[in-house]
């Protein structure tokens, strides 16, 4: 592992943005520990670029940001990431019922398939939540 100070300015804003959300920022080293090729690119790219730049630019609350975020990953279909993206709203002080409103909401632009699989996602980390299992 690389040693903290070895990181970018931009990676250290990065792991601020990821703790004011609730989140592990050891996370944002997760990458290293699975792939030792790629893995190190990755973990920068997502301090520097997704949580450095983006999360942390100007303009919108992280509220907002994590919005956005589950709705494009629901739209997207990607069940993994969009049951990590609920757990960190859920880390961030979203409350389940608001969660479960915005993939309601999606239904009139997305569609009933994509608003119905993210509700049953959704409902999944609920309950691993509720059963201890995270």
């Amino acid at each position: 592992m690389t040693a903290e100070a070895d990181y970018s300015d931009r990676f250290k804003i990065g792991v601020k943005v990821v703790k004011s959300l609730g989140g592990d920022p050891e996370q944002l080293k997760r990458w290293s520990s699975l792939d030792p090729v790629v893995g190190p690119k990755l973990d920068r790219m997502l301090g520097e670029f997704c949580f450095g730049d983006v999360w942390a630019g100007d303009g919108l609350d992280l509220r907002t940001r994590r919005v956005i975020t589950l709705t494009t990953i629901a739209v997207l279909g990607r069940p993994s990431l969009l049951k990590a993206h609920v757990r960190g709203a859920l880390d961030q002080g979203f409350e389940r019922a608001e969660i479960l409103e915005i993939f309601v909401h999606l239904i009139a632009y997305a569609g009933f398939p994509v608003a119905l699989s993210s509700i049953e996602w959704a409902l999944e980390v609920f309950a691993e939540i509720d059963a201890g299992e995270g």
